[in-house]
């Protein structure tokens, strides 16, 4: 089987927590983390020393995202609702730095007790302070530091690291609850984390956070009014499609192909309302919203056939030149009122003027699904022109690089090689037949309102075997493919590197980084360089519903883990029919990829998803984890 190299690079780390709601704050958020149960009292991080560095308090205060204001609460007043308060007081800046102490009582340290003042605002009490100098609970630097060091690094004798205690992930989802996000963290002492915070312009909340009904979907009744509206949900996700395609694509490129296999930018613009808009006419009724001629072009999109690209599905004809095109202006125009179309309907379901079946659950599910796949599939193509036309998403703390740099190389490692799993019985999949939607018996409020909708490759459940065999705790890393890819000529550089002026380095939302920045971020690659094979996909499910690999303890779908928090992963299985699945035209040259990105909304998180690529597909976030085979015992 040929497996080309088709990666993933953790490029953005504030888009992990953005767009799929992570637990984990901006300096841990590429994919090589350790799973938390792996951290026990023999681990490397129990032994970093507890004495402070002094030399290191200047570490916040020379980086750029040092806050004008720090907020000190204990654990029992650290929580949403006081966080949203607080922010909203004292982030004149646009930030705030938070200062969580574990015990029920403050201990002020001698050298802190001076800055910090009581105060309080609504019924909350807590410290507040203009001038703390944040000093580090620190790790010595290694023998030299990276290739391109933070001029703050030269006066430091220590390193601030990054918390990996299950505390430390009950914290990240306090934060995203409170609709805020981390952009640096690390303790400051064995009782004491800090914070720095920042509101970006949407967040998808944490689907462990939310009751079942509202994780699966975008609708409810009069009488859950305790629950968030579910237009919230399309808000968000308009929020994030807007930001994406008229803030981070300037005017020069909508008529580019940042990849040249798919369609030019303007085309997805036009084609996430035209497809809303056919969903609600076959679901309700009604014609096109005006122009309609609007279906012709933006209806289907391109699912290239990478060895022909002359051979590929059914998809629109469009315009051969740029003049031909509708323009920005009527496009916007168009999608205002298919999305006040949609509004119309939910306040037609809430009056009770239309009645909601099935069929409308399930269509308002799907399209809101597909928005959140277009914004990751236009992300992984707008990377590949960052920093040459493709703008940074506005609003949002540029990484700071080397500082998030070390910290992740402080980062331990995996106490033990492997994960060993197996044999096992496994159930992939869940019940949720779209041929069911007609049938009155499965049209009542309780089975409309609390059904977990899929795509219809989910279903039905079905039981597997699952052999003995082991697995690699992280995917594969830039650092691991380099020598690789150096060992021969004929292999192309992945498409997530560029070379400049000599030099490999990996592409950014923000622009290419240094591969010294960038060595441990995952990257897809043959399983057989390292004596390996990937996982079957009941191997990898099994693996990623077993072990706390990823954002919010590997568990940021309802009721389960599933995801590593950074990357899809690779499977040697094709996207091919099983029992009770008809077959489609993608079989043959697609394989099933498990997980997620970062870039991943988190309601697709869910462990039944099945995404698809073709194994030579260069382009989509997807990496991979290295399994081996267990000799039958006799």
């Amino acid at each position: 089987m040929r497996l080309h190299v088709v990666q993933m690079h953790l490029s953005v780390p504030q888009w992990i927590d953005l767009l799929s709601g992570s637990r984990r704050d901006v300096a841990n958020c590429r994919v090589e983390v350790v799973s938390l149960h792996l951290l026990s009292s023999s681990s490397s991080l129990a032994s970093r020393s507890t004495t402070p560095s002094s030399e290191a308090s200047s570490f916040a205060q020379s980086a750029p995202l040092h806050p004008g204001t720090y907020v000190r609460l204990t654990s029992s007043t650290f929580d949403p609702h006081t966080l949203t308060l607080l922010f909203s007081k004292h982030a004149e800046t646009g930030s705030l730095g938070v200062v969580v102490e574990e015990s029920n009582s403050v201990v002020r340290t001698s050298e802190n007790t001076s800055c910090w003042s009581s105060a309080a605002y609504d019924t909350i009490t807590y410290s507040v302070s203009s001038n703390f100098n944040p000093v580090f609970d620190t790790v010595s630097p290694p023998p030299s530091f990276c290739c391109c060091p933070s001029p703050l690094y030269s006066s430091l004798q220590s390193i601030p690291y990054i918390s990996m205690t299950h505390i430390h992930a009950v914290h990240l989802a306090t934060i995203a609850s409170a609709g805020l996000r981390p952009i640096f963290s690390s303790p400051l002492s064995a009782t004491q984390t800090l914070y720095i915070l920042e509101r970006p312009s949407f967040v998808f909340p944490l689907l462990s956070s939310q009751p079942r009904l509202h994780t699966s979907t975008p609708f409810c009744m009069s009488s859950e009014r305790q629950y968030p509206h579910p237009l919230t949900k399309w808000q968000n996700m308009w929020k994030a499609w807007d930001l994406v395609t008229l803030r981070m694509i300037p005017e020069e490129m909508l008529h580019q192909k940042p990849i040249d296999l798919r369609h030019k930018c303007l085309f997805y613009i036009g084609h996430i309302p035209t497809f809303l808009d056919m969903l609600l006419s076959k679901s309700i009724g009604g014609s096109p919203s005006e122009p309609a001629h609007f279906w012709n072009i933006f209806e289907r999109g391109i699912d290239p056939h990478v060895d022909d690209p002359t051979h590929c599905h059914n998809h629109s004809e469009v315009p051969d030149k740029d003049e031909d095109w509708p323009s920005l202006d009527s496009i916007l125009s168009f999608r205002d009122r298919v999305r006040q179309r949609l509004l119309n309907l939910y306040a037609e379901l809430e009056s009770g003027k239309h009645v909601l079946t099935r069929n409308i659950a399930r269509t308002l599910v799907m399209t809101l699904e597909h928005e959140g796949f277009h914004v990751e599939t236009l992300l992984y193509m707008l990377i590949q022109r960052a920093g040459t036309g493709t703008l940074p998403p506005p609003g949002f703390q540029t990484p700071e690089w080397s500082m998030l740099s070390e910290q992740w190389r402080h980062t331990p490692p995996p106490s033990t090689a492997f994960a060993s799993l197996g044999p096992t019985t496994l159930t992939l999949g869940h019940d949720d037949s779209e041929a069911d939607d007609g049938d009155a018996a499965f049209n009542n409020l309780d089975d409309i309102t609390n059904r977990a909708y899929g795509w219809d490759n989910e279903s039905p459940a079905r039981v597997v075997e699952v052999g003995a065999f082991k697995a690699e705790w992280r995917p594969i890393s830039n650092v691991d493919y380099m020598d690789f890819w150096r060992a021969s000529d004929e292999r192309e550089m992945p498409k997530s590197w560029v070379e400049e002026s000599g030099e490999i380095k990996v592409r950014t939302l923000y622009g290419p980084v240094p591969m010294c920045i960038a060595g441990a971020w995952p990257l897809k690659a043959f399983a057989q360089f390292k004596g390996g094979r990937l996982p079957t996909e009941p191997e990898l499910r099994l693996f990623l519903d077993t072990y706390d690999v990823g954002h919010e303890g590997g568990a940021n779908s309802y009721g389960g883990k599933g995801t590593n928090g950074g990357v899809w992963e690779w499977t040697s299985t094709k996207f091919d029919t099983h029992e009770g699945l008809v077959p489609t035209n993608l079989v043959h040259w697609h394989h099933v990829v498990l997980g997620a990105s970062y870039a991943t909304i988190p309601r697709l998180t869910r462990k039944t998803v099945r995404n698809f690529y073709q194994h030579n597909y260069p382009y989509p976030w997807v990496s991979a984890r290295v399994v081996y085979d267990v000799p039958a015992t006799v």
